[in-house]
């Protein structure tokens, strides 16, 4: 019984070292100063963003709650691990960072936000992508649950 309860303690403060690790891992990559207002996610949805341009897959593991579910538009679904690894293959410092266009709509520790991105296809013709991604506070800031291309 007692070893029961040593191997119990052992396992519960690992986890909390675990936590703190991560959260401490994490300091750097999350957008700073989070509120429950449309300005923070907007800063969030353009730091997705950039972190997509210029393969920083660090913010996504940050951002992406663990059971994270995006579609496209032909009903792919693609899972927190899928999102994270095809952005850990992109990287163009080159190219701009084009700047969002986001409508907010936040719901106590709820937000969803719809971002729009305009810019040119590798031919120069312009194109506009639209998508949605859905938010949910705790632990002091924001975390994406789900999202989908529109």
């Amino acid at each position: 019984m007692k070893l029961q309860a040593t191997l119990a303690l052992s396992l519960a403060l690992c986890s909390s070292f675990a936590a703190a690790a991560d959260t401490a891992n994490c300091a750097a990559a999350v957008v700073a100063d989070q509120k429950k207002d449309e300005d923070t996610i907007r800063r969030i949805e353009q730091g997705w963003l950039t972190a997509e341009y210029r393969g920083n897959p660090k913010y996504l593991e940050c951002l992406l709650e663990p059971d994270y579910r995006t579609s496209g538009r032909a009903g792919k679904v693609r899972t927190r691990e899928d999102v994270i690894s095809r952005v850990a293959q992109l990287t163009d410092m080159s190219k701009e960072v084009p700047k969002l266009e986001t409508i907010v709509f936040i719901h106590g520790d709820a937000a969803s936000a719809h971002s729009i991105l305009r810019s040119t296809d590798k031919a120069g013709n312009p194109k506009e992508v639209h998508f949605v991604d859905s938010y949910t506070f705790h632990d002091g800031r924001w975390f994406a649950f789900s999202g989908a291309d529109l």
